[in-house]
């Protein structure tokens, strides 16, 4: 797995919108995810509204965060250690943010969004693939 464009912005939520369909007009993806943990659930609404007027069509899937924030975060190290997770090293700033966590640190938004991440493409199901001489 590869994290191709990770950033840390702090942005209102309308910047934060266009930010996204930009990202998303430079790297189309089949599948998006949207933590809507409290009030974010309205905000996820009207990214999808923003989307829709984008004419970007891909479907955004509610996330969950679920457990203790520092064990779904450590949870990730072996497959980070193992190199199956790979970073874009143009990404300083959140490739620092995961490297450098632990439970007391005072920013842990890129490890927890990697979390998020993994576990959308985790989700997503594999493809079965028949024989087409079976159809005919």
């Amino acid at each position: 797995m590869y994290v191709i464009d990770g950033n840390i912005y702090k942005l209102l939520p309308d910047n934060l919108f266009h930010v996204a369909i930009e990202k998303l007009k430079l790297y189309p993806v089949d599948k998006l995810g949207f933590e809507v943990n409290q009030a974010q659930s309205y905000m996820k609404q009207k990214f999808e509204e923003e989307l829709w007027k984008a004419h970007i069509h891909t479907p955004v899937e509610s996330v969950h965060s679920k457990g203790q924030k520092h064990e779904r975060i450590i949870s990730l190290e072996p497959e980070v250690k193992k190199g199956h997770i790979l970073f874009n090293s143009d990404n300083l700033r959140y490739n620092h943010q995961v490297k450098d966590y632990n439970r007391n640190c005072t920013y842990d938004d890129a490890p927890d969004s990697l979390y998020g991440a993994i576990q959308l493409i985790q989700s997503v199901k594999s493809l079965k693939f028949y024989d087409r001489s079976l159809l005919f």
